[in-house]
């Protein structure tokens, strides 16, 4: 198989190709990526047990005191749900930016490949490429706001027409889903604004925005149906690694729903440290899981890039 990145190629050569390369070079991207893996893995462990252990044990308190006992609830309890929801908040942030720095680590070699058309196994178990890490983070975090800014202002804009004015509220409901929709489709192209950002340092996220989302606006169906079928493989993937965690998180909530109820906890002691470990071993699993699509991406990105230079060769 061809592995060069600037050739016109439809949806199922960019899938083809990028999962071709991931598997042939999955050494190579697992030494380049194992380190920021293991924090991005930490990460997700203690987000994931303060989710799944920490929050329900609040939230069924909670209800016990105000629902069941009909009390006020305690400063105690109050502040622990505070700190609790900041916890999740900076931790939230932190996995965004540990994210996008072990994308970068991967995006390293793709850079490699994209100047030389080939790449170089790492010479140290624990040496670790930086460049694009800034970049990367960049580029993510910009995407990640053009596409969150509008909906955040639909999501105010519905809470003030629910308070002043007489609409019902299922019509404004309906019509903020069709609107949130209508946003996420439309921001498909910016995958590729994403990857010609990174990928070439000469550019600014902002300078090239109107015009590299034209491009890909143009070539939306090529971007939509890649991202479609090269999704549905990692989602069906993930879904099953995910399993154990989901189980362990739903086994946690049905505990404090009998502890509402007046059953015992029934969660043995070494719950939360299983809690931990299994989601530990999910989020380094799923780095490796999810990183193909990566390199989907890489190569959409370069059949598009080649498909508007041959365009443009024949405009002359």
């Amino acid at each position: 198989m061809e592995y060069t990145l600037f050739k016109n190629r439809s949806y199922r050569g960019v899938i083809s190709a990028g999962f071709g390369l991931y598997f042939n070079h999955f050494r190579l991207f697992f030494k380049a990526s194992w380190i920021m893996a293991l924090l991005y893995a930490a990460v997700f462990a203690i987000l994931g047990t303060l989710c799944a252990v920490k929050l329900p044990a609040i939230t069924a308190e909670m209800m016990r005191q105000t629902v069941i006992q009909h009390q006020q609830l305690s400063m105690g309890i109050a502040q622990e749900y505070l700190l609790l929801g900041g916890s999740i908040i900076i931790l939230t942030l932190l996995y965004v930016v540990v994210e996008a720095f072990t994308f970068a680590t991967v995006l390293n070699k793709l850079k490699e490949h994209q100047d030389t058309d080939k790449m170089t196994v790492p010479r140290r178990w624990l040496g670790m490429s930086t460049k694009l890490m800034g970049r990367t983070l960049k580029g993510y975090v910009f995407s990640l706001l053009i596409v969150l800014v509008p909906i955040l202002v639909i999501a105010g804009l519905i809470v003030l027409l629910l308070k002043f004015v007489s609409l019902a509220p299922i019509t404004l409901e309906v019509t903020s889903l069709i609107v949130a929709l209508a946003i996420v489709l439309l921001a498909f192209p910016l995958i590729y604004v994403g990857m010609k950002y990174i990928l070439n340092k000469e550019l600014g996220y902002f300078s090239i925005l109107s015009k590299a989302y034209g491009t890909g606006l143009h070539h939306w169906g090529h971007i939509f149906t890649t991202c479609l079928i090269g999704g549905m493989i990692i989602s069906i993937l993930m879904g099953i690694f995910l399993l154990p965690a989901v189980i362990l998180t739903q086994a946690n909530v049905m505990a404090q729903e009998g502890y509402l109820n007046g059953d015992p906890l029934g969660m043995p002691d070494y719950a939360n440290l299983l809690t931990v470990v299994t989601f530990f071993l999910t989020g380094f699993v799923l780095v490796y899981l999810y990183l193909p699509i990566l390199l989907v991406f890489y190569y959409m990105y370069g059949s598009i890039e080649s498909y508007e230079k041959e365009k443009s060769k024949l405009a002359i």
